[in-house]
């Protein structure tokens, strides 16, 4: 009974906090926010940031250190989130999909498949504070040295759920319900200059469940920022992660408001093979001043982060994957190669006016321990990015590594069921991620 139990949960008591060993403590313990928005891409966001747009992205960037961040194939968000966080591929960490199958049918993938221990398990072992907030494939919550919001906390209705949505349990009583009015609604669409009818002029059926879904993600998000401003003034930490998945719902919806005539044109160059880069920044160009006022809001994001921070605090913020025009439309997925997602680095660990190159996914999680004096594992497929911290913080801090983090192999469980599935799975396919 209790090893079939352990099984269904993942063996989650072989890396709770309170059963695996604390380690000699951090170096450093740095103050460090990770801040996560899924499918924000460089592309889109110059134009917006050229014209004073994004004050607080051009805050973080000025002086310090950015690039693109290489992205994978499959660009599937559980994937690629779960390598950020834990700095290896999906055969080594288990998440290998949006759904899972389970008793003859697909249900959503929950964080109990994972095999391996992710940067707020490793954080946790080594005596640092963590929190972490709508991170993908969370749920169930981990017993962590601090809280965890899961990612099941955006879909509301807790109680469809037999397990949590946070750690400790009785952290939802301090988080805000998910939902806005209309009138809030329409209020931010107006103030971030959003089409006025999300009604495009396509015909397609997963638009038009994003068109009908779209108040609900902006209140997902919404929901999540204003529990990261409660926990950001309730429950200092030293590592804070979170994800916000606005910019890349929005940027599955918000081309088809593309002119037509333009569309038409390019469409028919790519197919011809005639599509230039001139071509690629003219469309790019028109579409930032159509999803612009989604990054803005992003950057308003961003700047409730600034506020609470001081001198000695860094930032690493990064996208999973960006968006690019190619056979004739904005999108990630099944394209000949995946668009880079973006990267900065900010804060007094890192380097000032330097361009990041050759960086991936992989290299967050290896990036963020060296930051907090913590050894990287052998075992990681990414590696720190070295080159963009400062010298004088290298000279004093020296890499470290171990041959793994994991205490033997964590056993993967089965995907849980819930009553969320449904509404998880009717998402899943208005992104057209799921058939």
């Amino acid at each position: 009974m209790i090893a079939a139990a352990l099984i269904a949960l993942g063996s989650y008591s072989v890396y709770s906090k309170r059963s695996s060993p604390q380690k000699t403590a951090a170096a450093t313990r740095q103050k460090v926010y990770l801040i996560g928005i899924d499918g924000a891409s460089w592309n889109l966001m110059r134009k917006p940031m050229a014209e004073g747009k994004l004050p607080n992205f051009q805050r973080l960037m000025q002086n310090e250190s950015y690039g693109q961040l290489k992205s994978f194939i499959p660009t599937k968000s559980p994937i690629l989130w779960t390598s950020i966080a834990t700095g290896k591929k999906y055969k080594k960490h288990g998440i290998g999909n949006f759904v899972a199958e389970k008793d003859g049918k697909m249900i959503p993938v929950s964080g109990n498949q994972r095999i391996t221990k992710a940067f707020w398990n490793i954080v946790s072992d080594y005596g640092l504070t963590v929190g972490v907030v709508n991170w993908w494939v969370t749920w169930p919550p981990e017993e962590v040295n601090g809280y965890m919001v899961s990612d099941r906390y955006r879909n509301g209705h807790p109680e469809k759920l037999d397990q949590p949505v946070t750690y400790p349990a009785s952290l939802i009583k301090e988080l805000p319900p998910v939902g806005t009015s209309m009138e809030r609604y329409m209020e931010d669409r107006r103030k971030y200059g959003l089409p006025e009818e999300l009604h495009p002029d396509a015909e397609s059926k997963n638009i038009e469940m994003m068109v009908n879904s779209y108040k609900q993600y902006w209140s997902q998000d919404r929901a999540v920022r204003e529990s990261c401003r409660r926990l950001i003034a309730s429950r200092n930490v030293d590592v804070f992660g979170v994800v916000f998945r606005i910019v890349d719902v929005s940027s599955h919806l918000l081309w088809t408001y593309l002119d037509l005539k333009m569309l038409d044109e390019l469409r028919a160059k790519d197919a011809a093979g005639n599509l230039t880069q001139q071509d690629i920044d003219r469309i790019d160009e028109a579409y930032s001043k159509i999803v612009g006022g989604v990054y803005q809001y992003a950057d308003d994001i961003l700047g409730d982060f600034i506020s609470k921070s001081d001198a000695n605090t860094n930032f690493i913020i990064c996208s999973d994957h960006g968006f690019k025009f190619e056979d004739g439309r904005y999108g990630h997925a099944s394209m000949k190669t995946p668009p880079d997602g973006i990267v900065i680095l900010a804060g007094p660990a890192f380097r000032k006016n330097y361009k990041i190159d050759g960086a991936t996914q992989l290299d967050i999680t290896p990036t963020l321990l060296y930051l907090e004096g913590i050894p990287v594992g052998r075992d990681m497929d990414g590696t720190i990015l070295l080159h963009a911290f400062d010298p004088s913080f290298i000279k004093s801090h020296h890499p470290t590594v171990v041959d793994s983090h994991d205490h033997g192999k964590r056993q993967q469980g089965q995907a849980l069921s819930s009553g969320q599935d449904q509404e998880i799975l009717e998402d899943l396919k208005s992104l057209g991620y799921i058939q």
